[in-house]
């Protein structure tokens, strides 16, 4: 049973209007809040259609509300924002009603996908209108006639202005900022906005009628509307119901094509994609082949490079090596010579050395054997001194013990540099117990003249000890 259509847009602010109507009324009655549903006699749960429920519309609402400003002109002359004011209008709604009774709708199978089909052109309808800022889809039937609700929020307006969502307000807003620019008053502004809101709205509808009503089967206006008779309100809608069923039949006939459509398209997809999965394959084996190719030039060209400096480096090292192995000859060349005329030098001075020393040996075996002959010379004739020592009484014997002792201090000087006491003992002895016996056959004149006579041998035999120190003799 076909009917007129019904689709409605308003917006709203928190601020109630005179009719009492506010954001936060038209959700709580959406929500089905007892306070905001009187009017509906058996109050039943919402059925979210698409997008979020009414609590959440609330909270995404707050939210933006929130965070918006405005900006304003002080009267100074400078700008500033403000927050956004109770009376702004933030909130827009849009309500779609069906002809069908609710009880059809529940009761009729028929009616049912009638009522579905159209739910999901409402649905296509507003989101090209409105797009992301259509927030929510709510669905009621606990009244006389099954209706949507739709709400849009303009989330991505710092301002906050839900009545430019609403393409009759943009259309009655342009209107007048033209008049204005145009040079007429804000009466006659005000007049080309309305006409133009009218106008919009008209268009508004007749878009809904095409791609809502018109499929489901809708009429554009009530009888009332046109003062059409019961008879030529039946024809209307039986009219409209006949253009709905050539509509589908149409839709089922594009459908059934573009089924066919589908299929053939499938099956190109399918040759298609695996067209480019072999092209892609071949270019992913052409690209690896390149990559192949490019590093292998790369690393020829690394090798290359590497060898350059191996030969650039190994040349060097040979003319350094060169250039140590000619230092080091060198080096040693001219070590060697040092030590050549060092050797020769020290050659030198050990002939000369071995000639100074000879010369020395022979000196000192020349001094050595004269002194030999001195030393000879005065032993014998410190031991003349000391046998005359015996008869002279410079050399005696005493009293007690062995041995004998030397009176004269410089003869037994003499005695001890020469170190022959030793040798003399046995002598000294033997002339000392000749003269003790000599001298009891003597007398006292013959003794004097034999000491005396002694005395001068000692004189003219004697030799000063200072000759042989001059010598290395004696201390």
């Amino acid at each position: 049973m076909a009917g007129p259509q019904f689709f409605h847009l308003q917006t709203y602010s928190r601020k109630p209007n005179k009719t009492g109507q506010s954001v936060e009324q038209v959700l709580a009655e959406a929500r089905r809040d007892p306070m905001f549903s009187r009017h509906v006699s058996k109050p039943l749960p919402f059925r979210v259609i698409a997008g979020v429920s009414p609590q959440e519309v609330q909270r995404l609402h707050d939210e933006m509300v929130a965070a918006g400003s405005v900006a304003v002109t002080l009267k100074d002359g400078r700008s500033a924002r403000r927050g956004i004011r109770a009376d702004r209008h933030t909130l827009l709604t849009a309500v779609a009603s069906h002809p069908h009774l609710t009880a059809q709708v529940m009761e009729n199978p028929e009616a049912r996908r009638d009522y579905d089909a159209w739910v999901e052109r409402n649905l296509t309808f507003l989101r090209g209108l409105f797009g992301e800022r259509l927030v929510s889809v709510i669905e009621h039937v606990d009244e006389e006639h099954p209706h949507l609700h739709a709400y849009v929020l303009p989330l991505d307006d710092p301002a906050c202005s839900a009545r430019d969502l609403n393409p009759c307000w943009l259309a009655k807003s342009e209107a007048e900022a033209v008049a204005r620019g145009e040079g007429h008053d804000d009466k006659t502004a005000v007049k080309h906005g309305n006409h133009a809101y009218r106008s919009r709205a008209r268009e508004l509808q007749d878009q809904y009628h095409r791609e809502v009503g018109l499929p489901s089967g809708l009429t554009r206006t009530g009888p009332k509307r046109e003062r059409l008779s019961r008879q030529q309100w039946r024809a209307r809608k039986d009219e409209a119901s006949r253009n709905a069923r050539a509509l589908r039949q149409m839709e089922e006939m594009v459908s059934d094509l573009a089924d066919q459509e589908d299929a053939l398209s499938a099956s190109a997809e399918r040759m298609a994609r695996d067209l480019e999965a072999r092209l892609h394959q071949a270019e992913g084996l052409h690209a690896e082949a390149e990559a192949e190719r490019s590093a292998a030039a790369q690393e020829r060209a690394v090798a290359t490079a590497r060898r350059k400096t191996a030969a650039a480096l190994r040349l060097a090292a040979e003319e350094e090596v060169r250039k140590i192995r000619s230092s080091a000859e060198q080096k040693a060349a001219d070590l060697i010579s040092a030590a050549e005329e060092i050797r020769a030098a020290a050659g030198r001075e050990a002939e000369a050395g071995a000639r100074r020393l000879q010369d020395d040996r022979q000196a000192f075996e020349a001094e050595k054997a004269v002194i030999a002959r001195r030393v000879a010379q005065e032993a014998a004739a410190v031991a003349v001194l000391v046998i005359v020592g015996v008869l002279t009484g410079k050399v005696v014997r005493p009293a007690r013990g062995s041995g004998w002792g030397i009176r004269d201090r410089a003869l037994h000087e003499r005695v001890e540099a020469l170190q022959i006491g030793p040798a003399l003992r046995e002598a000294v002895t033997v002339v000392t117990s000749l003269w003790d016996r000599l001298k009891t056959r003597l007398s006292a004149p013959e003794l004097a003249r034999e000491q005396e006579h002694a005395a001068e041998q000692v004189r003219e035999h004697d030799l000063p000890a200072s000759a042989f120190r001059n010598r290395g003799i004696g201390r």
